[in-house]
């Protein structure tokens, strides 16, 4: 299976997954915060975006969420499916199922990539103490990592390969964690999804982190931070939310990682997905943020 969907050789694709619109005031994201669908799909495109996440509304079939991105003028790109299973909690195989039903749906959209990350509840231990590793357990990481092989081969059977997403506040956050993870899958059940900014709060060197498992990326979530805030939080003990609050998120090219060189970490022929995501905007009005963070992929990408 191809480590990315065919596109145009060493020229990447700018994708939006559109949760600037869902933060709320808690820190958090509240999908009812968003648009309705049409409506933001079109905002998306407006804001000068030709991909979006894919994510088919519950009440909504394919066939109908594939019209609205046509009529609308966007691409799917890979989507996202949360694990909310440490591997040893008894609902192992509904994870599974509900993983094979989403891999079926992508399949349909004509996708053959997406993004695998555990579930992160406000109740967590690590929510409350994020980027810190916090009561880490290798045992626990095994079980997850098992967890993770049945639900690669229930997608791969559909003909879409998952990518772990390392994540700040969930059992898989750190560089050690990722990789322990990666390397027990062979590449062919499992690639990697780097997010800049959930890495860099980690503490990993995210640029050697996406060098050294290149050739698993088909694409990677584009995220800003101040990480003089990041550090701020952990020296007084904020949880997640707070951390957030005070200021973590920004758009692309307004923080303080060096995006452009982590992505140069990427081959030269990487024509996968770049695709933003500003869990929290900077700039107030959300539309006004998707504007911004096009214009400066378009020109930093392009």
């Amino acid at each position: 299976m191809s480590n990315a969907s065919p596109g145009t050789t060493g020229v990447p694709r700018i994708a939006l997954n559109p949760i600037q619109w869902m933060a709320s005031d808690d820190g958090w994201l509240d999908p009812s915060k968003a648009p309705e669908r049409e409506q933001l799909l079109s905002l998306v495109k407006q804001a000068g975006f030709d991909s979006v996440m894919a994510e088919v509304p519950a009440d909504w079939t394919v066939q109908r969420y594939q019209a609205v991105l046509d009529e609308v003028g966007l691409a799917p790109a890979p989507g996202y499916f949360v694990c909310r299973s440490d591997g040893r909690d008894g609902t192992e195989n509904d994870v599974v199922a509900s993983a094979g039903a989403i891999a079926r749906q992508h399949a349909e959209l004509g996708m053959t990539q997406i993004g695998l990350g555990l579930g992160m509840g406000k109740d967590m231990p690590r929510v409350a103490h994020p980027a810190q590793a916090y009561d880490a357990d290798p045992s626990r990481v095994e079980a997850v990592t098992t967890l993770i092989g049945r639900i690669a081969d229930a997608m791969v059977a559909e003909g879409v390969r998952p990518n772990l997403h390392p994540h700040v506040g969930t059992w898989i956050e750190t560089e050690e964690e990722g990789r322990a993870v990666l390397d027990a899958l062979p590449d062919s059940q499992l690639g990697f999804l780097p997010d800049t900014g959930h890495l860099a709060w980690a503490g990993s060197d995210v640029g050697k982190f996406v060098k050294d498992y290149a050739e698993r990326i088909p694409f990677v979530h584009v995220k800003d931070c101040r990480l003089s805030v990041a550090a701020q939080g952990r020296e007084q003990g904020w949880g997640y939310q707070q951390t957030v609050l005070s200021g973590l998120w920004v758009e692309p090219g307004r923080g303080e990682l060096d995006l452009k060189g982590i992505i140069d970490k990427l081959p030269s022929t990487f024509d996968g997905w770049l695709m933003v995501e500003v869990d929290r905007p900077d700039i107030a009005d959300c539309y006004e943020s998707a504007v911004e963070s096009a214009r400066w992929m378009h020109a930093t990408f392009r």
